[in-house]
């Protein structure tokens, strides 16, 4: 299989990737709309254009390498058949299928390359009424609702106008706005035919780009400053080594821990697993599509792992991060409350739901006294008292 582009690609690489993609080369087969080729082309350079004149530097990569990576994990996604061979799942679906979830991949994180106020719907809360400090958190809280405006101004005056107006570019909208929630909350989006499959496929192949591929975590640790979700995020990309595929409906994640690190980030590691083991959730959508996944499996499969990432070292040199316990704080703070089985932030249903799946339990009482409980302590203070403290 041809590599994925490097980190700095160019607009002329993605766009010959993404076009030579299974994916791509299904949805242009029986192109609906006839337009499709070129309205591609063309939102591949805007997102081009808005990934180097927009897009926040202390963020982990939304742009081009992340979709080309999307792209072709759902690609080259197979499941089992006749519990022998196994086959690629775009190959089953038709091209206008296809189509949805190609622009869906394309246009999901879009939201993420802007910070334009007028995109929110309706009376959203501003980020000048928070700070600009406070301007990163707004984009992350807010990426999607501000998708569908933010791509319709895009091409408002252009040729593309009436595509934006298309069936399978309304339905494209839908699936890649359910990557912000779960498929107990989808009955609202309103999906057509398979499209919750499609949905499902698309959050699935996000969740697992997690990988070190997804961010030069070296060069930010050392040249970059963010706040320390960002900073967390950049390491958890450290954490799981090489590019995690779905081949015969499986899953195999390989494990890394930074150096001088122990067996006090076992917690982490947990939360990694169960981060996942949560793909568990979309099982009944991905059936749909005939794109099942049987297992995933660990590399260690449990504890914390031998193996080293060397492009973590330095690790203690981000403000805030500087003893293992904070490191175990903002690492575990970076983890959707799912993943953590955090039974202040989710409904009993909710736990119990996620323990059938193989979730496991983590000891949280440090984790959530450094948060401060329900009315949560301040950033700053939140850091000190991980760096004064001890997480286990």
């Amino acid at each position: 299989m041809r590599p994925l582009p490097d980190p700095d690609l160019s607009l002329r690489d993605a766009s010959d990737f993404i076009f030579e993609s299974e994916l791509c080369r299904v949805a242009l087969k029986a192109p609906e709309p006839e337009s499709l080729a070129v309205f591609l082309r063309d939102l591949i350079a805007t997102i081009y254009r808005l990934t180097t004149s927009c897009h926040l530097a202390e963020f982990t990569d939304h742009g081009l390498n992340h979709l080309c990576s999307l792209v072709d994990r759902l690609s080259r996604w197979t499941t089992q058949h006749d519990t022998a061979a196994s086959r690629l799942v775009v190959k089953e679906l038709g091209p206008s299928e296809c189509a949805v979830l190609l622009l869906a991949t394309l246009m999901h994180d879009i939201g993420m390359l802007s910070q334009r106020q007028e995109d929110m719907p309706g009376q959203q809360p501003q980020w000048e009424s928070r700070g600009v400090e406070d301007l990163a958190n707004w984009v992350r809280a807010t990426h999607i609702p501000r998708m569908k405006h933010l791509v319709t101004r895009l091409f408002e005056d252009s040729e593309h106008s009436g595509l934006i107006a298309h069936a399978v570019s309304q339905r494209a909208f839908r699936v890649a706005e359910a990557h912000g929630s779960w498929p107990s909350e989808w009955g609202s989006i309103g999906f057509v035919n398979r499209d919750s499959g499609l949905a499902a496929m698309l959050a699935v192949a996000d969740l697992l780009d997690e990988d070190s591929n997804r961010c030069d975590t070296e060069t930010l640790l050392h040249h970059r400053s963010g706040t320390y979700l960002n900073c967390a995020h950049w390491i958890r990309h450290g954490l799981t080594g090489g590019r995690v595929l779905i081949q015969g409906g499986a899953i195999d994640v390989v494990l890394r821990r930074p150096p001088d690190t122990d067996a006090q980030l076992e917690s982490v590691y947990r939360a990694l697993r169960n981060h996942y083991r949560i793909c568990y959730l979309y099982l009944q959508e991905l059936a749909q599509v005939g794109a099942g996944i049987v297992r995933i499996a660990f590399t260690p499969p449990d504890g914390c792992p031998q193996a080293i990432a060397p492009e973590l070292t330095g690790w203690k040199h981000l403000r805030g991060f500087g003893t293992q316990a904070a490191f175990v704080y903002h690492l575990l703070n970076s983890f959707m409350p799912q993943a953590l089985l955090d039974s202040s932030r989710l409904a009993p249903t909710e736990i119990q739901r996620l323990r059938a799946l193989g979730l496991q339990e983590i000891d949280l009482t440090e984790f959530q006294r450094i948060r401060g409980g329900i009315e949560l302590h301040a950033l700053e203070e939140q850091a000190f008292h991980a760096l004064a403290g001890h997480v286990t």
